[in-house]
This record gives structure tokens, C-alpha cells and sequence, in this order.
């Protein structure tokens, strides 16, 4: 019997290695062959006035607004859409607008949505058209499953526009048992930048096999107090050389805030060399997190930057979601993309970069708010740890591609 057991268990073993090699094999053939044709995007630069919410009860508040006040295009894309209390009030407004006449369009990732099929079958009924993308395919059927469309764009008009961190569901208003309360950030553009996020909406949805759009492009005069910023629309590690110029270029100070912080080596060394020349480095994180399996394996990661002078927050009062960072007090990031593997090699995302002081300063003040909700890591806090946590601080990296 027992020998049946060891066969058994060696035939598992043997079974699951070689799936994950020709899981390995898949992914790096799929991002191969995926980001040959589908290369990173940084637009022009054009004219937005900025708004930032870092509340989901203020974005949402704005958001359902505006979609009410549509009068051409309500196109919407979320990573993850559940079908609860403030989604059933989304799918209110986005069928009433779409009643009306106006052209309505709500995208999901395939593998992020909890909407049911009688809401999806409501929301078409009133005229709404419903995609999910990024659907599994045969082909690379591995990176198929992994890649998301991890984007959040919402065009609105082609002149008003949101990208940022929330999603649709109940939790991001706080409602979470287990995470509680829920801070992000999230920025609404109207102006000329509008029409950035149309586009790429619009070449989304085509891939995703929607119903084809005919559109032409509406004009918008600028006003003189807008703010400049532009877009990067990534899928693969050119977004990790992009973040490494951006601190290799600063001068006096870098501020990121990332819900999972597993950045690669490259970045660990332009963090560390950005203090060595005298940049204050500063790193807000979560405490408690929704994927507790990226948290040990940044321990080691955290230790090293603590010993080089880069100061690390974690924040106390619920879940940190938001991904911003702020250069030398005068321009910022705000978008999609985490600090992991997922967001640097496996899933599109979409970042602003706002080329404006006010607003950097704004972001950067209201950060500085949520690291007095936070506690300052230091390396005492490493000998705390339990013994299981410290075991999984060697997770091979490979690992962390999947993370």
C-alpha cells in the first residue's frame, strides 16, 4: 500500500512539473508573441482639466453624473464588475442612458466579472452593447488565461474621461467585511485628453470582437487653465524601462503607492541608486491586503530597500488600492498599473501622466494624509514575522510571474 501511495504521489509530482514547464513554455511564447503586435503606446500631450477622487463614494458620485448628462457616448471598460447593490444602480443609469438614444457600452475583462446573465441580458435589452475581453483562446492557451485586460477607461462624449484604480462593486465603497474600508484614486479628465481614451476604448473593443463603431470625432476648444497630460497603453515590460527613466531622472524626490510591491531587480536598483544621489524615496503600501500571497514575498525585497534609506508606509485604516506616483513635488502617475509581474509582463494597463504641479502637489498632499493612517516599516517589524511568512519569503521567483 504504501508503495502504491509513493508511486502515486511521484506520478502527481511528475504530472504537475510538467505542466508547469509547458505552462512556462506558453506564457513566454504568448507575451512574445502578443507584444510584437501589440507594442506599448505613450500618445501626445494634451489639454485636461483634472479632477481626483480618492473615495469610491465621490467617483462613483461623479461618474454616474456625467453618464447621466451624456449626450453621444457612454463607453466604459472596469477589470472587475460585480453584480450587487451600487452595480444594479450602474446598470440603472447605464440603461436609462441608453433609452434615450445615446450610444452606450460597457466592456469587462472576461475573467473579472461577477455579472449575472439576466443583468447582462437586461442591460441589452435596453439598448446597452456588452463585451468581455480578452476572452480565452486556444492559442497560448496558458498566457490566454493569464493576460487581463486590467485596464479601467471610461469615455464619455470623447470629452470627459476617467482611468484610475476603482472598479464596480460594493467593496470599493467600503462595504468588504474582511478589507473594510477601501482607499484608491481614480482622476477625471475634460478636455482635449478625452479623446486618448476614446480611441483606445474603441480599438479594445474591436479586439474583443464588439460590435464595430462608427464614430466621428467631436471637437473641444481648450481653456488656458488646463493641465498637460498624455497616456501609456502597456502590455510588457517596456513600461518597466519607461518607470526606470522616470527615476533615474528625478532629482529631489520619488513617491509611489502600489497595492502589491514586488518590483524587479531593475527597479530595486534605480530605487536604491535614486537615494544613494540624494532623492528622498518614499513607498506606501498596504498592511492588510486582498492577495496575501504577494506579501512575503516582497519582505525581502522592503528589507533591502529599508537598508539603503528608503522609507516604506503601510497603511492601518482598510485597504490601499491606489497606484500613484509623484516626481519631485511636480508631475505625476496615476493609473492601472501595480508595482508586480502581472502588471509589467502579463496584463494591458493604462496610465496618465499629469505634467502638472498643482495637481502633483494635490495628489502628493493627500498621500501624505494617508501615511498618517499608516505605520512606518522598520526592520524590527521583520523579526515579528510569523515563522510560515518567513518560509515563503523564498518563493522562487519564478513564481512571482504568476502573482
Amino acid at each position: 500500500m504504501l508503495k502504491k501511495i509513493i508511486i502515486a504521489m511521484m506520478a502527481v509530482t511528475a504530472i504537475s512539473v510538467v505542466l508547469i514547464l509547458i505552462m512556462q513554455w506558453d506564457v513566454k511564447q504568448g507575451v512574445k508573441n502578443y507584444t510584437r503586435t501589440h507594442p506599448m503606446t505613450e500618445t501626445l500631450s494634451s489639454n485636461a482639466s483634472i479632477d481626483v477622487y480618492n473615495t469610491g463614494k465621490s467617483f462613483y458620485q461623479n461618474l454616474f453624473k456625467d453618464i447621466e448628462s451624456a449626450e453621444q457616448y457612454v463607453w466604459i471598460h472596469f477589470f472587475i464588475i460585480r453584480d450587487d447593490e451600487v452595480s444594479q444602480e450602474f446598470f440603472d443609469v447605464l440603461t436609462k442612458k441608453a433609452q434615450t438614444g445615446v450610444d452606450v457600452r460597457l466592456s469587462v475583462d472576461f475573467l473579472g466579472s461577477d455579472i449575472h446573465k439576466e443583468s447582462i441580458k437586461r442591460l441589452e435589452k435596453a439598448g446597452v452593447k456588452v463585451t468581455k475581453s480578452r476572452p480565452i483562446k486556444f492559442k497560448n492557451i496558458f498566457y490566454s488565461l493569464h493576460h487581463r485586460n486590467h485596464r479601467r477607461l471610461i469615455s464619455i462624449d470623447e470629452s470627459i474621461a476617467y482611468i484610475g484604480g476603482f472598479n464596480m462593486g460594493d467593496e470599493y465603497l467600503g462595504k468588504d467585511p474582511k478589507l473594510g474600508y477601501w482607499r484608491d484614486y481614480h482622476i477625471r479628465l475634460a478636455g482635449d485628453a478625452g479623446k486618448e481614451v476614446y480611441k483606445q476604448f474603441k480599438k479594445d473593443w474591436t479586439e474583443d470582437g464588439g460590435e464595430s463603431i462608427k464614430s466621428a470625432a467631436r471637437p473641444y476648444t481648450s481653456t488656458s487653465s488646463e493641465g498637460s497630460v498624455h497616456f501609456i497603453f502597456s502590455t510588457g515590460d517596456p513600461l518597466i524601462e519607461r518607470t526606470i527613466d522616470w527615476i533615474n531622472e528625478a532629482e529631489t524626490s520619488v513617491t509611489i503607492t502600489t497595492p502589491y510591491f514586488i518590483p524587479t531587480n531593475k527597479l530595486i536598483t534605480a530605487l536604491k541608486d535614486a537615494v544613494k544621489r540624494g532623492v528622498e524615496v518614499n513607498i506606501l503600501v498596504p498592511d492588510d491586503t486582498d492577495a496575501w500571497f504577494t506579501k512575503p514575498v516582497s519582505y525581502r525585497i522592503e528589507k533591502s530597500l529599508l537598508e539603503e534609506g528608503v522609507k516604506l508606509y503601510l497603511y492601518q485604516k482598510g485597504f490601499f488600492h491606489g497606484k500613484v506616483m509623484v516626481v519631485d513635488h511636480a508631475w505625476a502617475d496615476v493609473g492601472t498599473a501595480n508595482w508586480d509581474p502581472r502588471s509589467f509582463y502579463l496584463n494591458d494597463e493604462s496610465n496618465c501622466i499629469i505634467r502638472d504641479e498643482k495637481v502633483a502637489k494635490h495628489l502628493e498632499s493627500l498621500i501624505e494624509n494617508d501615511m498618517k493612517d499608516s505605520e512606518k516599516l522598520t526592520m524590527e517589524a521583520f523579526d515579528e514575522l510569523p515563522s510560515w511568512e518567513k518560509a515563503l519569503q523564498k518563493t522562487p521567483p519564478w513564481l512571482y510571474y504568476y502573482f
